[in-house]
């Protein structure tokens, strides 16, 4: 079975739009979580930038944080930012690229 070509672009252009938001474990964090959230998580997840040591940024790759976070809360901390300093995202980003930052939020955790 064949797909017809329109069906094709579909599936082409849904994948490209997936990738550009996802994090893939062999190549990094999305650019999204680059652009807004690396200068104080850093590239890493870390928190190990100059920023995010001033501001006590939380490191995404400590387990006790992947543990004990659940999706709802790493949702909200991006939708309405945390007392730490952390901004909200809410009125910036779309429900699907504030999920796709949570997505590479848990990806630290692997």
């Amino acid at each position: 079975m064949s797909l017809r070509p329109a069906a094709a672009v579909f599936i082409a252009f849904a994948a490209l739009g997936a990738w550009a938001f996802a994090s893939d474990a062999g190549t990094g964090p999305s650019p999204l979580f680059l652009q807004k959230c690396a200068k104080c998580h850093g590239e890493d997840g870390r928190a190990q930038t100059p920023k995010g040591k001033k501001l006590k940024a939380q490191d995404l790759t400590d387990p006790d944080f992947q543990q004990h976070k659940s999706d709802e809360q790493i949702v909200e901390a991006i939708t309405n930012g945390t007392e730490k300093d952390m901004p909200a995202f809410g009125k910036l980003l779309s429900p699907q690229e504030i999920e796709s930052l949570r997505t590479v939020v848990r990806s630290f955790g692997k």
